[in-house]
């Protein structure tokens, strides 16, 4: 279950479109190489995206899931999202808290930007793992911002430490000149 606080806040946040700018271009290169790692690992079969938003990585798969999970905060964030109903379903859930149905396996889990929201981030990607069908990979987005000794900076090497025990299989850094940020990518299989 969300908390309710935080998620009223997320709730309000969506509704006055403080989110809309992820819609922009240049926002693109990101969701573009996410998506372009599911595709050529053809791990989109069976998609959990953990802090999906309103879905935007959706729209960049080339190939559309089967099955695509959504889990966010927000539940308003889900009143935005134009996904396929008949292949998706979307949980308001805190990253903690999700569980998925008896069963449910994913071929790729997704990690875009939510992964500064867990004072454990290396215990949640064990966790996720074991969600993972035999052979499916993790990938992993996380904004780095300019300042190198910032905790986010400090989060991301702890994140990248505890992928470093599993195969990885790409890690990049993507800068975006036009909008002046950094994001640390890392795409691992368990």
């Amino acid at each position: 279950m969300p908390n309710a606080t935080n998620a009223a806040e997320w709730d309000e946040e969506y509704r006055a479109g403080r989110w809309d700018f992820l819609h922009d271009v240049k926002e693109s290169p990101r969701y573009g190489i996410l998506a372009g790692w599911l595709a050529s690992m053809r791990t989109t079969r069976a998609l959990l995206d953990v802090g999906c938003g309103e879905g935007l990585l959706w729209h960049h798969l080339a190939l559309r899931p089967e099955r695509y999970v959504g889990v966010d905060l927000s539940p308003a964030s889900f009143e935005k999202a134009t996904v396929d109903p008949a292949a998706s379903r979307f949980v308001a859930s805190d990253l903690h808290d999700f569980e998925p149905d008896a069963g449910e396996r994913f071929s790729a889990i997704v990690f875009n930007e939510v992964l500064y929201f867990s004072e454990e981030p290396e215990a949640q990607l064990a966790r996720y793992a074991k969600m993972l069908e035999e052979g499916g990979v993790i990938a992993i987005s996380m904004y780095a911002p300019k300042r190198p000794t910032s905790g986010a900076h400090k989060l991301i090497a702890r994140v990248w430490q505890a992928c470093d025990a599993w195969t990885v299989l790409d890690d990049l850094t993507l800068t975006s000149e036009a909008k002046g940020v950094t994001w640390k990518l890392r795409l691992v299989r368990p």
